[in-house]
Parts: structure tokens; sequence; C-alpha cells
């Protein structure tokens, strides 16, 4: 008998990165419990940056949405502090209404 594994809602957001002389791509998503916690770590993610504008960054892509994550996945983000970040461009769930897909 299969048992159906469980899943979690999470918040998701996009990510982008702009490099000078090569334009804007995919850079991955970050998972959150949350919305506040989306926000806390894109606060805290911008108060880490230097004050000068880089050559290289990423920045915030698109309109959070909602995903099922697996446990292992869940455990993972309860554990750090207000989200963790995936490099890979393959977004859980709808990969959600607008930005890259």
């Amino acid at each position: 008998m299969d048992e159906k594994k469980r899943t979690y809602p999470v918040v998701v957001q996009k990510w982008e990165e702009s490099e000078k002389g090569w334009g804007i791509r995919p850079d991955g998503y970050s998972l959150h419990l949350n919305e506040e916690d989306r926000e806390t770590y894109i606060k805290n993610y911008w108060d880490g940056m230097p004050n000068e504008v880089q050559e290289e960054y990423s920045h915030p892509s698109g309109t959070p949405y909602l995903a099922d994550v697996d446990e292992e996945t869940y455990e993972k983000i309860k554990a750090s502090p207000k989200g963790i970040r995936v490099y890979k461009n393959n977004y859980p769930g709808s990969g959600g209404t607008d930005g890259w897909k």
C-alpha cells in the first residue's frame, strides 16, 4: 500500500541576478514559512549589502506564491532564520503567475 507523503505549504519568492554587462537572469528562489518571514528575509538580505551599487547582485523577482514542499524541505526551512535559498530554477508548485518560468 502506497502511503501518500505529507506536504506543507510555504511561500516561494523567485530571485534574479543582475550583472553589469550581462543583464538579468534567473537566480533561484527562497522558501519561507509565511509572508512575514519572507519580508524579514528580504530586509535582512538588503541590510547586509554594501551601500554602493554592486556590479553583480541578486534581488527578488515577481509575485510570491504558495507551493507545497515535502517534510524534509519544510524542516530545513523551520530550522533556518526566516527562510532558505535554493539556487535552482526549477520552481516548486505552479511557478507563480509572473517572472521567470
